[in-house]
């Protein structure tokens, strides 16, 4: 399935567990001391809060699924765990790598962001906008989950419409502004995100990858792929990034027509990324 187009519904199980950026990549530093995953469970057990033991569990278990991959009782060690688990960079980036997989794994909030979050950034981005459009309200997440979620159980719903924004606030993608004389509720707004360039680079090399691409047009890239809206992030911001990728000589630029084509340069374009990410 191809998950930008929009004509295309599928539906997606709840979000009902938190997930901590801090907590995901201290539990992924540590496949650096421990390959064995049994070992690293059990350090893991040790390392996090003290919450309860089913609770860690589920952490553990989470970190693991979203963005591990093992073979028998060793991780495997994918171009992404080498970026994150790279001591030199710094953790705007690996926050920024952290998402895109998070999203990878969890369609249901990229489609948030497809649907929800970045066509009210393009809206508030206008000139003359009023404040009000980049705000999303409860009503908004509603009837975006009454179509893509494969549950109405009242709790259930009502959790997974509580994490998505609390998660996308505490990537970047989401303000949260406190309601006056409310502890809990939050005003959240939408905005265009810019991340880190070489995240953008990581994100969209997987892409090709994974649909088998050779070349896509600079306007696809820049506003219709799956990392320009997993980024939400504006054209002009994207076509930045693109132009960086050539600086750094990891893509090459070309007219077909009147159109301009990129194409990542070499057979391995993830793993260029990676060597130019670490050492570049």
């Amino acid at each position: 399935m191809d998950m930008n187009q929009p004509d295309l519904v599928s539906t997606y199980g709840p979000l009902t567990k938190t997930i901590d950026i801090d907590e995901a990549l201290m539990l992924i530093g540590l496949t650096r001391e421990f390959e064995s995953i049994s070992a690293w469970q059990d350090e893991a057990m040790f390392r996090l809060p003290q919450a309860s033991r089913q609770r860690r569990q589920e952490i553990i278990s989470d970190v693991r699924r979203k963005f591990l991959q093992a073979e028998n009782d060793h991780f495997i060690k994918t171009p992404l765990l080498t970026l994150l688990t790279t001591q030199t960079l710094d953790n705007r980036l690996k926050r920024d790598l952290l998402l895109a997989q998070y999203l990878r794994a969890t369609p249901l909030v990229w489609e948030a962001i497809r649907q929800v979050v970045l066509p009210r950034a393009e809206a508030a981005a206008l000139p003359l906008a009023r404040a009000q459009v980049a705000e999303i309200l409860v009503e908004h997440w509603s009837a975006f989950l009454a179509e893509r979620l494969n549950t109405s159980t009242p709790s259930t719903v009502e959790k997974t419409r509580n994490h998505i924004p609390s998660h996308l606030s505490m990537f970047g993608l989401l303000e949260a502004h406190a309601v006056p004389g409310d502890r809990i509720a939050k005003h959240f707004l939408a905005h265009f995100y810019e991340p880190d360039p070489r995240a953008f680079w990581f994100s969209l090399a997987v892409e090709f990858a994974e649909r088998g691409w050779t070349s896509r047009s600079l306007d696809y890239i820049t506003g219709q792929s799956w990392t320009h809206v997993a980024y939400c992030t504006a054209t002009n911001y994207a076509r930045f990034v693109v132009d960086e990728a050539e600086r750094a000589a990891l893509v090459v630029t070309d007219l077909f027509g009147s159109e301009k084509q990129v194409t990542f340069r070499g057979p391995d374009a993830i793993a260029n990324v990676v060597e130019a990410i670490r050492y570049g």
